[in-house]
């Protein structure tokens, strides 16, 4: 299957918005994979928004990635990031609903559609209260996303921040000539950072280069867009670490300790004095 291959290609040679468990998770369900038994019936993730007393629930759930097809969605547990920036630019437009609320457990996902689907976010929350609420992980992507609500409830135990950009490179030109095969990679000598990463060969100091500049270019717009919704947040909070509950309200990550239910308490109560 086409999509299965896109997803091992992307774990090696691109940067990603994830927890380290979230990536592992990921490469062992790949592993153990059998593609025939992926039923072509299955259907996607409910898209059916639940809507009560005016508030809207759009579920973040499990690992982010933009584009996926619902079989693979719901074998891996995924949600698609241009399924949430559509989801939420169609709840900003629509009169019946006067507030959204993200329920967000996730270790977060690949780095493609994730500033679009946080810039959606941003944008509608100027619009009507958009709120956060996380009872497991809010991590990486998911972060990115839902630090953009106007306010983000944990529960005491949830896992809260990983902001940070990561992209591995696995070299395995020793493995290769172990087993006597040399790679060569042919190409034009302007291509200085063509095929970069190619198996069986090693990353050039100017292709690290290169990728380190990518890595903290996203890193830069991640950071960026945090602090625009959150500007308390402190340089030395935005190292990659994770936060339990109440550690990620001191630490300006969320801004209350509470259930989902007391976060939707919260939203309701801003709509009812709005």
């Amino acid at each position: 299957m086409r999509e299965i291959t896109q997803i091992n290609q992307m774990m090696i040679n691109s940067p990603w918005l994830i927890t380290q468990e979230g990536y592992h998770v990921i490469q062992s369900a790949l592993e153990k994979l059998d593609i025939h038994l992926l039923d072509d019936e299955v259907s996607a993730n409910d898209d059916a928004i639940d809507v009560h007393e005016g508030i809207a629930v759009v579920p973040i759930q499990g690992t982010m990635m933009r584009g996926v097809s619902p079989i693979i969605a719901k074998f891996f547990g995924m949600t698609d990031t241009a399924l949430i920036k559509d989801k939420i630019q169609m709840l900003g437009d629509a009169d019946d609903v006067k507030g959204i609320m993200l329920d967000i457990d996730s270790p977060g996902g690949a780095v493609t559609g994730v500033e679009e689907a946080a810039q959606a976010v941003y944008e509608v929350s100027k619009k009507k209260p958009v709120y956060a609420s996380v009872e497991g992980l809010m991590a990486s992507a998911a972060y990115w996303v839902g630090s953009q609500a106007n306010a983000v409830v944990a529960s005491s135990s949830s896992k809260v921040g990983s902001i940070g950009v990561y992209l591995p490179i696995i070299d395995s030109s020793e493995s290769y000539k172990s087993q006597g095969i040399h790679v060569e990679l042919i190409k034009n000598k302007e291509a200085t950072y063509k095929g970069a990463g190619f198996d069986g060969t090693s990353l050039t100091d100017d292709q690290k280069e290169y990728m380190q500049e990518m890595v903290q270019d996203i890193f830069t717009d991640f950071q960026q867009g945090v602090l625009r919704q959150r500007p308390q947040i402190k340089s030395d909070t935005m190292r990659g670490q994770v936060y339990m509950g109440k550690r990620a309200v001191d630490r300006g990550l969320a801004d209350a300790i509470g259930s989902y239910e007391d976060a939707m308490s919260l939203l309701n109560l801003e709509i009812n004095n709005s």
